[in-house]
Formats: C-alpha cells, structure tokens, sequence
C-alpha cells in the first residue's frame, strides 16, 4: 500500500470515528427487548429476574449480592442472544 492510499486510509477511519454520536459501549442492559428485575430484600440478598419481550427467560433466583445478581443477568443475556441469532439463521 502506498503512503498516499493509506493516508487516505487513515483519514477515512478518522472521518468516520468523528461521526459517532455516542462513543460509550454497548452493555447487555441497553438492548430493548430485555428487562432485567434485581430485587433487594431486608435479609441482605438480591431476587433477580429476566424477561425477553414480556416472556421469562430466567426464573427468580436469589444471589448473594448486587454484582453476583448483574453479572448472572449479563451472562444469561449473552447466552439468550447467541441462541436467538443461531435459531434465526
């Protein structure tokens, strides 16, 4: 690649980089269709629930703790979404 091709090159990457309203990373919890219910409760544990599309995923379960709570919520997301995208091709 010539130097001339790949200054266009980077300039276009940069281009495109300057366009990006909203640099932040999608998470789990920004995808619409699921809504995610953690539950605290006075003995100090944490009730966590999952729907997709108003259907329950992932039954209420009882962690420990706040961030046991989100980081199960983030895998069963991960987990549901491979399979819904496998099942469609």
């Amino acid at each position: 690649m010539s130097q001339d091709n790949l200054r266009k090159f980077i300039r276009e990457e940069i281009g495109r980089n300057l366009h990006t309203i909203d640099n932040n990373p999608i998470t789990y919890d920004d995808f619409q269709d699921y809504d995610i219910q953690i539950d605290g409760h006075p003995d100090g544990n944490y009730h966590l629930t999952i729907w997709h599309l108003e259907e329950k995923i992932y039954p209420t379960t009882v962690f420990r703790d706040l961030e046991e709570a989100e980081n199960a919520s983030r895998l069963v997301i991960d987990q549901d979404r491979v399979t819904r995208m496998n099942k469609e091709k």
